[in-house]
């Protein structure tokens, strides 16, 4: 009986690998029952993608028609996609570490059929096949961006970047928030060790990755006692300024300094020994010191009346603003493009850049300020606002006050663990931060 119930099971177990093994199924043929250690056969083969997809950096000392060349694109191919994305960019002017990616008909890539560039953190440039298979279309693709705000506080010790690159600012906002006091405060010799200033500032988002700074909404700056604060209105727009919490605005006919970056060598001056004459005379300008290359700003509106070379002054630039006023920056390396006699500037438009051409002893700007054609020295002058809030946007203006001041981190979170001293931040060579050029010292 047993051996009976045995020879049933098997013949049991065989008719099952009959049925599911058919040595006539092509598909089958040469197979084998499946072992211990082969894995299970699928019963279709999984579909081939229809595209596929390599992706590409520029590597320094090669070129976007290099790099697809070398990636098989067809030459005639890149010349014509270089043709269609003229209305969005210049394909030439990619640099190194841009990133694309190729998108092919097979493994194989015998057929491109698209190309992709990111050139900026929020935009792509995509070439793809027209409607009609033949044809080639360009068109850019921008990613949205988000923006969340922030707030940063901080006390300057011995300088004012010092101040912001302890709590994580970089340069380009510190910037941004002496430009909003650039009326007010000469961030090159009036920062006091002991002021302390906070903001709130929006920062943009691609991807949840951070692509850089939007507009600061609001800042406060306390310089040696004495408190400054800008507000942003409107919010957003072309138009938006900053504004004292009454509607005054921060901006003035003339900036506080023609240059961002160095320190005041030299003061205005009835009589003072030139090193190089060798003698006492006048000295009817104040000199900022700062590296070669430096970006100098027209301090206020006006039309370029000089742009030469002028003998001890080496390549100067003239500027009236009007009938009163005028200024010049002298010792200049070159000029900026478009600065010729006769052109318009704006208000902290560059107009050249530090040098120390003509009769001078190193790297500098020296600044002349003129009022009914006699020199002035342009440190503690005074000129009016511009236009105050309209009276019309006032209340709009008070409402934007009342909700931007409440951002601002608590003043007791910016305390200096010291106690303030009054005294003047110690000035710093600029080849002492040579990367920020010895920023606001």
């Amino acid at each position: 009986m047993v051996k009976l119930r045995s020879l049933a099971l098997m013949t049991l177990i065989s008719s099952v690998w009959a049925c599911s093994f058919n040595p006539s199924n092509p598909s089958q043929k040469g197979a084998s029952p499946p072992g211990p250690n082969t894995p299970l056969a699928q019963s279709e083969s999984e579909p081939r993608p229809s595209v596929f997809i390599t992706q590409h950096a520029i590597v320094q000392g090669s070129s976007i028609y290099n790099m697809l060349k070398q990636e098989g694109v067809n030459p005639s191919t890149i010349l014509e996609w270089v043709n269609k994305a003229k209305a969005i960019i210049q394909l030439k002017e990619v640099t190194p570490g841009a990133q694309f990616k190729l998108s092919w008909d097979s493994p194989e890539k015998k057929n491109v059929t698209s190309f992709e560039l990111r050139y900026a953190a929020d935009a792509s440039l995509l070439i793809e096949k027209a409607a009609n298979q033949q044809d080639w279309t360009a068109k850019k693709v921008n990613f949205p961006i988000t923006t969340v705000q922030k707030t940063f506080h901080g006390v300057v010790d011995s300088s004012l970047w010092e101040s912001a690159e302890i709590v994580g600012v970089d340069a380009s906002l510190i910037t941004n928030l002496a430009e909003v006091f650039a009326w007010q405060i000469d961030f090159n010799r009036a920062v006091k060790r002991g002021d302390r200033w906070r903001l709130t500032v929006e920062q943009r988002y691609v991807e949840d990755k951070p692509i850089g700074w939007g507009n600061i909404l609001v800042a406060e700056y306390e310089n040696d006692g004495q408190m400054f604060t800008g507000i942003r209105f409107p919010q957003n727009g072309e138009q938006a300024s900053y504004y004292a919490p009454n509607g005054q605005s921060l901006r003035r006919m003339f900036l506080k300094s023609p240059i961002k970056f160095g320190r005041i060598t030299s003061g205005f001056s009835t009589s003072r020994f030139h090193p190089i004459l060798r003698e006492n005379r006048p000295h009817n300008g104040v000199d900022y010191g700062a590296p070669i290359g430096t970006p100098v700003l027209a301090v206020g509106r006006g039309q370029v009346e000089f742009a030469a070379y002028n003998g001890g002054s080496g390549k100067m630039v003239r500027i009236r603003h009007n009938g009163i006023y005028s200024t010049a920056y002298l010792h200049l390396s070159g000029f900026a493009p478009g600065i010729r006699h006769g052109s318009q500037v704006e208000q902290g438009q560059v107009v050249g850049y530090v040098g120390t051409t003509g009769l001078s002893t190193g790297p500098h700007l020296h600044f002349a300020f003129f009022e009914n054609g006699v020199y002035r020295d342009p440190i503690g002058l005074r000129f009016p606002s511009a236009d105050p809030v309209a009276s019309g946007e006032m209340q709009d203006f008070q409402k934007t006050v009342a909700s931007t001041l409440r951002t601002l981190p608590d003043w007791q979170m910016a305390n200096n663990q010291d106690k303030p001293r009054q005294d003047s931040v110690k000035p710093t060579s600029p080849i002492d931060r040579p990367n920020q050029e010895a920023l606001f010292h």
